[in-house]
């Protein structure tokens, strides 16, 4: 129940949908017999919202202000997913999950311990803990892109892109950081038209397993992949970012803030942290021993088992 064909949400339903067999359903204008391409080798067939709701045990994955229209019709308890607490917030237009109370009447999942905690805390619901479900897909023969490090993340203002191209400019050519992902348009005018942003984006990736671009691997080769999410009331625990990076034996760095919200990710231990170009720049500079980095990537791999 969202629009957006790229970012966590489409990246959880999909993973989803291949862990446990489970169909994809989108509410449509009429009820369609063909399945379409929804991404990550996995097909979705639109229904009319008569026909979602005669469906049995669902669950709604994602929502947007774009689709409150139908949230009154669920009947009680069936399951929503809440990724962040942006999905709660209220603004010119009603969210009715928070405004008109519907939050209590679903059977709310959080992806996160600190979402659960904020849900807790600000509206007294309870709500159940699941970790992303994470499909260890085949390794591919595909070739690789060699870049030393990575950025796959969304580029937006809760993503902080600003610092990897901040950091770019201190970088010798070599070490600079290589970005992919979606863009918000209007983050990339206001904040990085200055910090040539286009000379390192490379663009969106396709929706496969593994991640590609231009039929060549991502994430194979790269010694490090970078992702400096800050999500107010938010942080601590996995992104499907942090996950593909674990996977495919990249070195993590994150954002302290995102760190410090939990004690799954341990700057040196399992990771690195940063808070500013600087400090992004040093790690990116520093000829660490291999068998440092590889100690890195294992106890990072132990988060994979629970997932």
């Amino acid at each position: 129940m969202a629009r957006p064909i790229y970012g966590g949400w489409v990246t959880f339903t999909a993973h989803m949908s291949i862990k446990n067999n489970y169909n994809i359903y989108k509410i449509g204008n009429k009820t369609e017999k063909k399945k379409r391409k929804y991404g990550y080798g996995v097909e979705y067939q639109n229904l009319k919202i008569e026909d979602i709701l005669s469906l049995k045990d669902i669950m709604i994955t994602a929502i947007d202000k774009q689709y409150y229209q139908y949230l009154h019709l669920f009947p009680p308890k069936t399951k929503l997913v809440i990724h962040d607490p942006t999905e709660l917030k209220t603004g010119k237009k009603i969210n009715p999950l928070i405004d008109n109370k519907l939050l209590n009447k679903f059977d709310v999942f959080v992806i996160r311990k600190s979402v659960q905690e904020y849900i807790k805390k600000e509206y007294n619901i309870d709500t159940t803990l699941i970790n992303h479900p994470f499909y260890q897909y085949p390794r591919s023969d595909a070739p690789s892109i060699y870049n030393y490090a990575v950025s796959i993340s969304r580029i937006d203002f809760d993503k902080n892109t600003d610092i990897i191209l901040k950091a770019n400019k201190l970088l010798p050519d070599e070490l600079k950081i290589t970005i992919y992902g979606a863009e918000n348009r209007l983050y990339v005018f206001h904040k990085l038209k200055d910090l040539e942003f286009e000379k390192y984006w490379k663009g969106k990736y396709e929706k496969t397993l593994p991640m590609l671009y231009n039929g060549n691997q991502i994430l194979k080769s790269p010694s490090f992949m970078i992702d400096l999410s800050v999500i107010a009331n938010d942080g601590g625990g996995t992104q499907y970012t942090f996950l593909e990076a674990i996977y495919n034996d990249c070195v993590l760095i994150l954002h302290k803030d995102w760190i410090e919200k939990d004690n799954l990710f341990i700057d040196k231990y399992n990771c690195f942290g940063i808070s500013n170009e600087n400090e992004l720049k040093d790690i990116l500079e520093t000829a660490y021993d291999p068998k440092y980095l590889e100690t890195i990537r294992l106890n990072a791999k132990k988060i994979l088992s629970n997932h």
